[in-house]
């Protein structure tokens, strides 16, 4: 081995590394990522701080080793499948393969010179995601994470990189380097992610039943590659007191070294497998064949042997050819025909679809509820259960072959070609993500058969393929229309396969930061992400408006970017001054005219949700009402004295196809105290219309304390001493379309009809309510109480103090 030509195929692919825009994506998300940690997104539970307790630091290695985890199989699994994957494919679409072969490059400098640049450059982003850590940890520190942050030390930040981060990065980058060079099809490198993170993610990071055996159970913590399971199966499940999560290192054991050894093992002898591969081709079997064809060239020629059936020679125009346009819909069905041929060898697909079978069997089959008893299948459930799934992973097959189908001109040299025949471009980019689209179909068969075969398994509900159609077809079919579009526009902007996979990533990153902080609303919330609820009473009935108004604005979306798409994509080669000429002014206004009428739906779609939104219970109007209610009642009527009821008498007529109530009624109030009362505060709900009030049967005008409604009667009450206050008015529940779905405590739908008296959802609650209008910025802590508290009368946590009559009347 020449470690100078080591030394030059190294630097060659660590400068490529260092060009390609993926690690620039890399670095930025890297870095996002590490500022949102510095504020506690991501914590150890250990103790309770509402009590007294010390938080759990972010800064502590227990914390950091957890981040790890996270982060290499979100992140650092698709930058290494990616750059470690490709890069011996690149060199065979480029030709330089050919070069390196007639040069005294001998396989084994080729392949680890390769492999090891990328480690270097993923070590590299190990350690920028250390360092950005600790910077945003320590020397930039957010103001409210004080109480979560610790001293500083680095070996709590380099030590999860080197053991978590590393090996993982070595094992996954041979294994995707192996399965580039043996398949040579980029797209199935870039289902060994997917798949990982199907596998961790939903299968070996979080199945842990009681039942399961603590063997079994080690075994598995051995056999998952990112370290997750040891730690929280070790360490976290049994919570040790926040002071050793705070204060010590983490301690590994020989299940986490056995783990880091078969990681590492299998990593290099995968590449000791690539390069077994390359040197056959460079100087083996491919030699071997090159000189039987060279003797057989060298041999002197034969006659060919006369071939009795041959037929009559005929002129040319017995062939039948024919040349001409070809209409849009006859070259649509020549690209689907092709490109369903591909999709059809790519033999990678198949046994992702079994991952997926056994992903959704052993999720169903094994999933429990509480006290571990078994979850019963239904079509709604199950069809519900695994949107998320779906939405997400098929986004991520779609990723990779909508731009691999559009690079695999280019990669195989026809683009040339290609392009100068007389076919529309729509019609190639329509018959693209056509052929592409029944990757998402074959796995919906696929998750569709598992569903059946669980409920099979069950047998106890019966199938029926009603829910699956509506939630699936319906209702995701329009994200992956919309994502397919989305990329096929993007690698047509962009015109790099690289950038546009860092476009990809980029856009699915900001849409999942944004619903894992609560951020993401019905305006743009594309994927369905955590907004779908099942109920075999009434389907999507609390924001059905919601959900139709959002699948037509992704659909107008999709047409949105194909159009986009058809205007960008380019056949001609680079030519600076044209791209000048067309960024000019008038041609950029012109451009934008034309594509206007495809944005009309969509943005006025999404104005219109937007608008929903903030007038809904979710929304800012609604927000900002809680939080006056809060402050400006907060000191005045917190933990204020209250009377009790003495009789309740209510009438209410409900209208569950309007979500529509009306309430009247009356509490009679007796003061129990030993104090008098002189006034006595009720608070009302924000959805109320039409309020009208009643005190000892006149009509009575309170003060509004910003929905909390202050009565004064005639003279204080004193012990004993009762009044009557009547109410009466209109309200909807949900008042609105909701911010981002998600499940409601109470509603009136054609349905059901959910009221509770926790809530002045009906009737009024006496006093004020100190959870409304509270958020996290403006949490206080809790009363302290003394230590002799518990003599004498202690108040209910909730509801009255004491019996009471009462009568409700319901319409």
């Amino acid at each position: 081995m020449s470690f100078r030509r080591l030394a030059a195929t190294f630097g060659v692919e660590l400068r490529h590394s260092f060009r390609r825009p993926l690690f620039f994506v890399f670095t930025s998300l890297i870095l996002l990522t590490s500022w949102g940690l510095s504020t506690g997104g991501v914590q150890i539970s250990s103790g309770d701080s509402s009590v007294g307790g010390t938080k759990a630091w972010i800064t502590s290695e227990f914390a950091q080793t957890q981040t790890m985890t996270y982060v290499t199989l979100l992140y650092f699994v698709f930058f290494v499948a990616i750059a470690a994957g490709l890069t011996l494919l690149r060199d065979r679409e480029t030709k330089v393969d050919v070069i390196l072969q007639s040069t005294p490059l001998t396989a084994q400098e080729y392949v680890w010179g390769r492999f090891l640049a990328v480690m270097f450059s993923g070590l590299l982003l190990l350690l920028w995601q250390a360092a950005t850590a600790a910077l945003f940890n320590h020397v930039i520190p957010n103001g409210s994470a004080q109480e979560i942050r610790g001293p500083f030390s680095w070996a709590h930040y380099l030590r999860p990189a080197l053991l978590i981060g590393l090996p993982f990065l070595i094992f996954f980058g041979g294994l995707c380097m192996l399965i580039g060079e043996k398949t040579r099809s980029a797209v199935l490198v870039f289902l060994a992610p997917i798949a990982a993170l199907l596998l961790c993610g939903f299968f070996l990071w979080t199945w842990a039943p009681s039942w399961l055996d603590f063997r079994v159970n080690q075994l598995l913590q051995v056999i998952e590659p990112t370290g997750y399971r040891w730690l929280n199966e070790t360490h976290l499940k049994v919570d040790k007191g926040v002071e050793i999560y705070n204060t010590r290192p983490v301690p590994f054991d020989a299940l986490f070294w056995l783990n880091r050894v078969w990681l590492l093992a299998l990593g290099l002898g995968s590449v000791l497998l690539v390069q077994r591969s390359v040197a056959r081709s460079m100087r083996g079997a491919e030699g071997a064949r090159a000189r039987q064809k060279a003797a057989l060239a060298a041999a002197p020629p034969t006659a060919p042997a006369p071939w009795e059936d041959a037929p009559a020679k005929s002129p040319i125009q017995g062939l039948g050819m024919a040349s001409g346009i070809p209409s849009f819909f006859r070259t649509v069905g020549a690209v689907v025909s092709v490109e369903l041929r591909e999709v059809r060898r790519s033999a990678g697909l198949y046994p992702f679809i079994l991952i997926i079978l056994v992903q959704v069997l052993g999720n169903s089959l094994l999933a429990v509820g509480m006290f571990d008893t078994p979850v019963l299948i239904t079509p709604g459930t199950s069809a519900v259960a695994l949107a998320n799934q779906l939405a997400t992973l098929v986004c991520l097959l779609l990723t990779f072959y909508t731009v691999e189908s559009l690079e695999r001109e280019h990669a195989t040299g026809i683009a040339s070609v290609l392009y100068a025949a007389p076919f529309k471009t729509g019609a190639l980019l329509v018959g693209k993500a056509l052929a592409n689209s029944v990757v998402g179909a074959v796995v919906l068969m696929a998750c569709l058969a598992a569903s059946w075969i669980a409920m099979q398994i069950q047998h106890t509900v019966s199938f029926s393929l009603g829910p699956y159609v509506l939630v699936w077809g319906l209702l995701l079919i329009p994200t992956f229309f919309v994502w397919t579009a989305f990329i096929t526009a993007v690698y047509a902007a962009v015109g790099n396969r690289y950038a546009a996979y860092a476009v990809a990533f980029v856009a699915l990153a900001y849409s999942g930061y944004r619903a894992l902080s609560g951020k993401l609303s019905w305006a743009g919330n594309w994927p369905l992400w955590g907004v779908l609820r099942w109920s075999d009473l009434g389907a999507f009935e609390r924001d059905r408006g919601a959900l139709i108004l959002n699948r037509v604005m992704v659909l107008g979306a999709a047409l949105l970017f194909t159009a986009l798409a058809v205007r960008l994509f380019r056949r001609r080669g680079g030519d600076a001054v044209r791209t000048i000429h067309r960024l000019a002014p008038g041609p950029l206004m012109r451009s934008a005219l034309r594509l206007a009428p495809f944005a009309v739906v969509p943005v006025c779609l999404w104005a219109t949700l937007l608008f929903q939104v903030s007038q809904g219970p979710g929304g800012g109007a609604a927000k900002k009402a809680r939080k006056d209610y809060w402050a400006k009642n907060l000191k005045t009527w917190m933990d204020a004295p209250l009377p009790d009821i003495a009789r309740a008498d209510v009438a209410l007529k409900v209208d569950p196809k309007k979500n529509l109530l009306e309430s009247r009624g009356t509490f009679a109030l007796v003061n129990s105290l030993d104090t008098t009362l002189a006034q006595v505060p009720l608070t009302g709900g924000i959805e109320w219309k039409d309020v009208s009030w009643t005190m000892n049967g006149h009509e009575y005008k309170p003060e509004d304390s910003k929905r909390l409604y202050v009565f004064t009667p005639p003279r204080p009450l004193a012990k004993g001493d009762s009044v009557v206050i009547g109410w009466k008015f209109t309200g909807r529940i949900p008042s609105g379309i909701s911010k981002n779905g998600g499940s409601i405590d109470e509603f009136i739908l054609p349905s059901g009809v959910v009221l509770t008296g926790f809530t002045p959802s009906f009737l009024p609650v006496i006093g004020f309510m100190e959870d409304v209008g509270e958020t996290k910025e403006n949490k206080t802590d809790p009363r302290r109480y003394p230590r002799d508290y518990w003599k004498g009368i202690t108040p209910a946590g909730y509801g009255a103090t004491s019996w009471f009559p009462a009568r409700i009347a319901v319409t």
